[in-house]
């Protein structure tokens, strides 16, 4: 039995992929990242996992990185030389790299200056001379409290002389012990007795009669006696 369709050429022979096609797959073959960009590839790991020596990768993909299909980074670590890492591109060939003309806009500049004059390179800043100081006119004010002039009164209002409020005294220390009222003195030589109950009530019981202090007010005497304790117990 004859077949009536002639088979295309090579048809049932198998295809070898090259070791260009084979760093092809690895590069592309890596994915993207947790920000959706390709993963990169350097040239020592690409070799060894291709299995061709490490020198000839450059050359195999250089025309892919020109098209396009292939990014080539340039990576610097201290201490070691620098490798190419290769990542997949976006398909269109980079830009031509142009360096930037310093010279662009002097020629610009120059172009409107007139035949024979110097383009200026920038704004000469003034001399000390040239700046103006300027002067600040103080203008007299009126005193307070002092009568408005009149209108066709130019001449300046008299100040009234400036009496000094009197300092305000200092409050005494002891100011605040003698508003109190004053306690009853025991006689000398007299008999006394001091209570005081688990309210903190202080009871002074005297021949001439009974002092009785509220918790608050034993406690001011408790204080006045301690800042007084060299005066009545100078030794």
């Amino acid at each position: 039995m004859r077949l009536s369709n002639t088979p295309p050429a090579g048809a049932g022979q198998v295809r070898h992929t090259t070791k260009t096609e084979r760093l092809l797959q690895i590069v592309e073959g890596l994915g993207t990242d947790a920000n959706f960009l390709p993963r990169g590839i350097r040239t020592a790991e690409l070799a060894d996992r291709a299995g061709i020596p490490r020198g000839s990768v450059h050359g195999m993909l250089a025309p892919y990185v020109a098209s396009g299909r292939l990014c080539l980074c340039k990576i610097t670590i201290p201490g070691s030389p620098a490798q190419n890492e290769y990542r997949k591109g976006s398909g269109t060939p980079p830009p031509e790299f142009k360096p930037l003309n310093t010279k662009r806009n002097d020629v610009a500049l120059r172009s409107r200056t007139p035949p024979g004059a110097t383009a200026p390179l920038s704004t000469p800043r003034p001399s000390l001379a040239q700046i103006e100081t300027p002067t600040l006119t103080k203008q007299p004010q009126p005193a307070v409290g002092s009568a408005t002039p009149a209108a066709g009164d130019l001449s300046p209002p008299q100040a009234e002389p400036v009496v000094a409020a009197p300092a305000t005294p200092k409050p005494d220390a002891g100011a605040a012990l003698k508003k109190e009222p004053a306690a009853q003195k025991a006689p000398a030589g007299d008999d006394f007795g001091i209570t005081l109950d688990d309210t903190g009530v202080l009871i002074i019981s005297t021949d001439e009669g009974v002092i009785e202090l509220q918790p608050q007010q034993s406690k001011r005497l408790g204080h006045f006696m301690v800042g007084s304790e060299r005066i009545w117990n100078p030794f």
